[in-house]
């Protein structure tokens, strides 16, 4: 029997050898960078955006919270009305009643009906004396209101367009069920952006005989626009706010458009209320006073008064 033969032992021959480092590819972290780069100006631009978005109401509209001027500072007799009570029963809106004077107890020409003015998106009832003097001139109601926001109205939460407009229904119901002035005895009066509530405001309410667009901005959101960076799409952001071109393509009732007057300080008004009288449905009628000219004004609104009213 031959012997055993030993068994060969197999060896794994190790290896030293250590893996090449990886390496990263300089163009791929260029890429990652411009791409980390390209967020961050989207992420940055579009809350820039948004920050715009939600402040751009202070381009349209400044709110004053001061009243240190009254009617009675015109020597017109007034009372102050607090209306439009909110869930808490606090009246969230204030305004001025001033009736249509009285010559030996009989009444103002105009006495029976009464303008709802709605001011402008600036300062408070303040600013208003004069123009509510005019108007009481002609020998008409006037109740003027300040929107939430404004003068000694409610101020917890900033005006906007859409709290503006139901302002100025609740004083439309204010005169119709408190006052219980008919419905075609009140004539919706809107000056500057007020004129967009006032053509809706009357929109709304079949009943109203006329309404008074005084020195209205066809387009307030390019006005607002321009006072910004072209890199914002700021008409986009803001779309047509305080539009009164709809409304009155359609209202059929008198309506008459002003620029100049009492209210304005310039003639930059009048390209503007012949681009709104084109879109205006019939019957309207344009006058181009000379600014702050009273007499002008109260001839023009004379006449209209006397074509649509002096019979009722």
């Amino acid at each position: 029997m031959s012997p055993a033969k030993p068994q060969a032992t197999q060896r794994t021959a190790s290896t030293n050898r250590k893996d090449p480092p990886q390496v990263v590819d300089p163009i791929w972290l260029i890429k990652a960078l411009s791409l980390s780069l390209v967020g961050a100006f989207i992420c940055g631009y579009l809350a820039l955006c948004f920050l715009y978005y939600q402040g751009a109401w202070q381009l349209l509209l400044h709110p004053a919270h001061a009243v240190d001027r009254t009617p009675s500072s015109a020597n017109l007799d007034f009372a102050d009305v607090h209306f439009d009570s909110s869930e808490t029963g606090q009246p969230r809106l204030t305004g001025w009643w001033i009736p249509a004077d009285t010559l030996n107890g009989t009444p103002a020409r105009y006495a029976t009906f009464t303008i709802l003015y709605l001011h402008d998106g600036s300062g408070s009832l303040s600013g208003t004396v004069p123009m509510l003097n005019e108007l009481h001139r002609a020998g008409l109601n006037i109740f003027a209101i300040d929107y939430r926001g404004f003068g000694a109205s409610d101020s917890t939460a900033h005006p906007s367009e859409e709290r503006m407009t139901q302002d100025a229904a609740a004083a439309f119901d204010y005169l119709t069920g408190t006052r219980h002035l008919p419905t075609e005895n009140i004539i919706p009066y809107g000056t500057g952006l007020g004129a967009s509530l006032a053509a809706n405001l009357a929109a709304g309410h079949p009943g109203v005989q006329a309404v008074i667009l005084d020195n209205p901005n066809p387009d307030p959101a390019s006005t607002a626009a321009a006072q910004t960076s072209r890199l914002i799409p700021a008409q986009t952001l803001m779309g047509r706010p305080f539009d009164i071109g709809k409304p009155i393509s359609t209202l059929g009732i008198p309506k008459l458009l002003i620029a100049g007057g009492p209210n304005s300080t310039s003639n930059g008004n009048e390209n503007r209320l012949e681009e709104l009288f084109k879109r205006a449905a019939s019957p309207s009628f344009k006058v181009t006073l000379p600014p702050q000219n009273e007499e002008s004004y109260q001839t023009s609104l004379q006449r209209f008064l006397d074509q649509y009213f002096s019979t009722k």
